[in-house]
Formats: structure tokens, sequence, C-alpha cells
């Protein structure tokens, strides 16, 4: 491993690795300089994007101390950047595919803080690793190619061990690509193109928000909140004009999932996943979503009259797949399920239009052609004595690297993520196992399959895979207890160190994350 570790940081001659010794306190990090804007460089489009303290008014009446990002566009058009419909502070930067983006990050927080830019394909400096977090005061500037398709992406926080508590302050943004594909297709976009951020929080009798204690045991479980936010607000309400829409669902809990359903019971036109648009549309009458996954829908509310309301319901489930919903407060109980997002119509004449058939041309992923096809890669998901574990470690130094976790520039790999080993746990094993929604930095990866243990089959597992989105490219797929799921990934572009996680992010600070290597060729 020394002579391992030593070639890694020998990367830092060629841009692509550390090059300092690691730390791994809560508040300490990488001793790094940060990044700054590059004379060759030249951006079509810049922003000023600063992390900072702030207040907003979550529920009604009361104000919220929050952390949250603010901005403005720096050069290009003002479009670019705006706030979540309803929200106020929580960011929504808009690129295109081809553009050169400059980010100008200010840490105006108590504590260290780094960008990650959830989904995208993009080099190792920029991607957010939190060997790159800076002190407050500091700014950190990132440059970049928008490589990806058009898309809904996101970005967040992810300094070490403080990626939980930041996000959950607030810290969130989405960040929508288009392309000149997807403008061919005419989805409805402008006022008709909606994102609904989901999140679940916990307020004190001043209005408040409140985390999980420093307790271990309470980390391992994740957190759930006590209310369901939209776009930051509880009750979210909007009046919709009777046509069609394109709405951007995004699960950005802590740890929280969700089964989505339409109070009518009508189906959901999923047009997009993590990765983009699919290639056709699909029907279906559940939507479960996992931590950090996305998924576009086509709604058409042509044939609603003014009087009728629609509601976006919602089944709350931990990561040890409790349902939860009815623990919880805010809107309207209706069976299992809590609407969470209401809408009104409006008066104005209707305006119909098709439902969207095919989408877009996928890259071609062939299993086939993976490195590895006859022997995918195992990543085992465990606990052990309070211990969230890939591979039975935690994460470990910055730039450690371990040597199954090495991938060559130019290739195509199978990993299977396996979620049916030993808990470790004695006597409560079966009652720790738990859910993990997995997360790949710098891939778009095709889902080829799963396998459910037979004695894993519960009611609730299989409720939850009628609304799987499975189809598509994916950066966030979800594994039951008992599972295994086998995902293909490409590394194109850029060579580094990336990382691999569970996406629930109590989980991922206490270290069920590692590093993987893409080896130039």
């Amino acid at each position: 491993m020394v002579a391992r570790r030593s070639f890694i940081r020998g990367l830092s001659a060629l841009g692509i690795g550390a090059a300092a010794a690691p730390v791994l306190a809560a508040d300490s990090h990488q001793a790094m300089e940060p990044a700054t804007a590059s004379t060759s460089f030249e951006p079509d489009i810049e922003f000023e994007l600063v992390a900072k303290v702030a207040e907003s008014e979550l529920l009604d009446g009361f104000q919220t101390r929050i952390w949250c990002y603010t901005g403005e566009v720096l050069a290009g058009p003002q479009s670019a950047l705006s706030y979540l419909d309803g929200s106020g502070h929580i960011p929504v930067i808009r690129v295109r595919m081809g553009q050169k983006v400059r980010v100008h990050f200010r840490n105006q927080l108590p504590e260290p803080s780094i960008v990650h830019w959830h989904g995208l394909n993009i080099p190792q400096r920029m991607d957010g690793h939190p060997m790159y977090a800076i002190d407050p005061g500091q700014t950190y500037v990132y440059e970049f190619t928008v490589m990806n398709r058009a898309g809904t992406y996101w970005f967040h926080p992810h300094p070490h061990e403080r990626t939980a508590y930041q996000v959950y302050q607030g810290l969130a943004g989405l960040l929508i690509i288009n392309d000149d594909e997807e403008e061919t297709i005419g989805l409805p976009d402008g006022d008709l193109d909606l994102a609904l951020l989901i999140q679940d929080r916990t307020f004190d009798l001043q209005a408040q928000l409140q985390h999980l204690s420093p307790m271990r045991h309470n980390w391992m479980m994740g957190f759930s909140g006590q209310q369901v936010l939209v776009n930051g607000k509880s009750a979210y309400f909007k009046q919709l004009d009777r046509t069609a829409y394109r709405l951007r669902l995004f699960n950005g809990s802590n740890s929280t999932l969700y089964r989505l359903s339409w109070s009518d019971s009508r189906p959901f036109t999923i047009i997009g996943t993590d990765g983009g648009l699919i290639d056709r549309a699909r029907d279906q009458r559940y939507i479960s979503i996992g931590v950090g996954e996305r998924v576009d829908v086509w709604l058409s509310v042509a044939e609603s009259s003014p009087e009728d309301l629609l509601h976006l319901m919602a089944e709350s489930y931990n990561p040890r797949l409790e349902n939860i919903t009815a623990a919880q407060e805010g809107g309207v109980m209706l069976g299992d399920a809590r609407a969470i997002a209401s809408f009104a119509m409006s008066e104005a004449t209707p305006v119909r239009s098709e439902k969207p058939s095919s989408l877009s041309q996928l890259p071609e992923l062939l299993a086939e052609e993976a490195v590895n096809a006859a022997a995918p890669k195992q990543i085992r998901l465990s606990m052990m004595r309070g211990q969230a574990m890939l591979n039975g470690r935690v994460f470990g130094q910055m730039s450690e690297v371990a040597s199954e976790d090495i991938s060559k520039l130019g290739t195509s790999e199978i990993w299977e993520f396996r979620n049916d080993t030993s808990m470790g746990m004695g006597g409560m094993g079966a009652m720790m196992q738990m859910a993990h929604p997995m997360h790949v930095h710098n891939v778009q990866f095709k889902i080829l399959n799963r396998d459910l243990g037979a004695g894993q089959r519960s009611p609730v597992a299989m409720a939850l895979q009628e609304g799987f989105t499975d189809f598509g490219l994916k950066d966030v797929v979800l594994v039951r207890p008992g599972e295994r799921v086998q995902v293909l990934m490409r590394f194109e572009n850029f060579a580094g160190i990336y990382l691999y996680h569970c996406h629930i992010l109590e989980h991922e600070d206490l270290g069920m994350m590692q590093n993987y290597l893409i080896e130039p060729v």
C-alpha cells in the first residue's frame, strides 16, 4: 500500500492527485491551495457563488436561520441564475452543453466547505472532493467545460464529515443543462418547467432547524424529519395553467426516501432520470426516489377543471424501510401517503399538447465491452459495531486508493453493489439492515440488473420496486437490504481521484465512502 500511496501522490505532478499529507479530523481538511482563475481559460459564462448564513421563512410567519448559496452572474445572460420557485434561497444555475463555465465560490461559513457538482463529468480538481475544502474567507475558482447531456443535476457541499450538517442547514442548488437535442423535442419550458426539491426537516419551538445529536447510533439511522418541505417551504402550493408542464422531481433529503404518487391516481409520465432524457416516455403509477436521485416527468392538466386540486403525495421511508409518513406533520393524509405539494387550476382557456414519445438517443453502453464483464467489481455494503463501511473499509486518507479501486481511462466496467452481506451486529443484525443509495462521482451509469434475495422481498421492498426508474443514465441507485445491483459505466475524458459513496449523508460522513482512481492511458 505504501508504494500505491506514493504512486497516487506522484500524480500531483500531472495535476490529478493530492499534494499534501491528508488529515481526518472533522474540523480540518487537506492543506491545499485553492484553485484560482486561469488566464488561458476563457469562460462563456461566469458566476459568483457564496455560501453564507442567512434567514428564510420555511414555516409561515417564522424566520429560520439557515446556511445557503447566493450569487450573481458576472458575465453572460442574467437568466442563467435564478432561485427555485417559492424558495428565494435555493439557486438554480442554467448552462448549455459545451459551454465553458467559471464559478468563484466564496466561503462565508464559520467552517471549511467545498462544492461538489453532482452528476457532472468533470476534472478531479473541479469535482469538489473534500481534499479541496477551503477555510472561511477563502475563494475557490471552478473552471470546466460542460460535458454532460441535457438534464437535471445539482450541487452541494462535500467537506469531510460535515456534508450531512451543511446540506441539512440548506446548502443545495440545481444545475440544469440544456442542449440542441433536447430543444428539438419541444418540451415545456420557461414558466412551464418546474423543479420540485423534496427535503424533510425538524423544527424546534422557535422554528429553528434541529439535526441529529452527535451520538453515533443516531447517525447510523440517518436523519428523517418531522415535516417534508418542497422548495424550502412547508405546504407548497402553486396555481397551474391548464396545459402541459415539465416537473423536475429531486430528492434532496439527508436520508429519507419517498414513494410518490398523484392524488387522483393518474400515472407519472417519466421523460428523464439522473443523466438526462431517456429514450422514450414511460408511464408508471409510482416513483420511488432515493437520496440524490432526480426524475423528470411530463404532466398535462389540460383536462382539469378550474375547481380541481391536484396533490403530489409521498410515502416517507427511513433507511430501514420503515414507513414514517403517519409520524410526520404537514399536508393531508390520503391512505398511506401525505400531500407534500398542492396545485390549483387556473380559469384560463386550456391548451392541449401531445405527450412526448421518442425523446433521446442514449449513449451506447454495452455490457460485453466491459473490461471486467466476466468478473464484475464487488462493492460490499456493511455495518459493524456502529461503523458504516464499503468493502470492510471506512474512508481513510484523502488521497488513498485501494488496489481494487483503480480503473483505466477509456474503458468500461461493471460494478456490483452487494447489500446482502452480514451486518456484523450480532443479535441486532436484522434490525440494522438498511437501504443504501449508492453514488459514483464523475460518471453516469446504466443499471443492468437487480437481484433481491427471496427472504428480503417484504411488502415495502416490493412496493418500492413498483416505482424504480432504472432506465436511462443514472448516478445514484438505491440498493435495498438483501439486494445486489449491477451497473455499467465508462470512464471518459478525465483521469484522477474520484469518490463513490452511500448518499445517506450521515453514512457518508461516518466513512461509507471510498476513493477510486482513473489512471491515464
